[in-house]
């Protein structure tokens, strides 16, 4: 029997191997919750081997994506309405999802936000807060006029995009705590949502209590999955992350899975 099992184990091991769409999660069981979607870019890369290309979401797919989204009965949730279901424990919301984009890229102004105006559909864009301005980057003028909308809500992404865990306490509160206070003193209110640079292997036992400490409620991270609804804190903010080149239905699988492979 058990090299039978033996057997089996090794045939699945190949399959997966062999033939990469077995790979896809449509065999998992269905998950319920908030899901947090996470973006990068959103532009037009050719080449499949391009670093950034996983990272990059083409224009018409985010719209077809945000239209799936409407046509299937996903709520999108602002800033503002996940601080209040956190703070509260409760939700009549069905079926919540979240846009957010890491990084404070460029196109986020000029591919992004169109499509934001255009079907008023609310995001969460991570800044980091030493690039702002940058080469490839957005400028403050841009971020104010995003935020004026009423539609793009802002947090912080760290003020270098260091791996955390490994720095000193000291660097790992300069890094928390100034991010914080240079986006609130430009933006005119409290930033209450952080995002962990290197996401899953960004942060440990010692740095996220500093995160809490510095007066952010929300904690995102790039763990994969489908969080509680509500949200209650008691772990990262886990996302899922549609990729560049990904069709409708591994953006299905994102949201009804967290992941569309393993």
């Amino acid at each position: 029997m058990t090299v039978c099992w033996i057997a089996l184990a090794a045939l699945v091991i190949y399959l997966f191997w062999r033939f990469p769409q077995l790979r896809k999660t449509w065999y998992l069981p269905k998950r319920h919750g908030f899901v947090a979607l996470m973006y990068h870019h959103v532009g037009v890369l050719q080449d499949p081997q391009e670093e950034q290309f996983p990272f990059t979401v083409r224009p018409e797919m985010l719209e077809r994506q945000i239209l799936f989204l409407k046509a299937n009965g996903y709520y999108p949730l602002s800033l503002a309405e996940l601080e209040n279901a956190r703070k509260t424990g409760k939700s009549t919301v069905q079926k919540p999802v979240m846009l957010t984009f890491d990084d404070g890229y460029e196109d986020n102004y000029t591919a992004l936000f169109p499509l934001v105006q255009k079907y008023q559909i609310p995001v969460l864009i991570f800044l980091i807060t030493d690039r702002i301005g940058t080469p490839g980057y957005l400028t403050w003028d841009q971020i104010l006029h995003m935020q004026a909308s009423g539609l793009v809500a802002f947090g912080s992404h760290s003020c270098s995009h260091r791996r955390l865990r490994s720095l000193s306490d000291e660097e790992i509160a300069q890094e928390i705590t100034r991010s914080k206070q240079i986006l609130e003193e430009r933006l005119g209110h409290a930033v209450t949502a952080f995002c962990y640079p290197f996401g899953a292997g960004g942060f440990d036992k010692r740095v996220r209590p500093q995160v809490f400490k510095a007066g952010y409620l929300l904690d995102f991270s790039t763990k994969k999955g489908v969080n509680p609804w509500p949200w209650k804190g008691k772990s990262t903010l886990r996302r899922a992350f549609p990729r560049g080149g990904e069709t409708l239905f591994d953006y299905h699988l994102q949201l009804t899975r967290g992941m569309s492979k393993l």
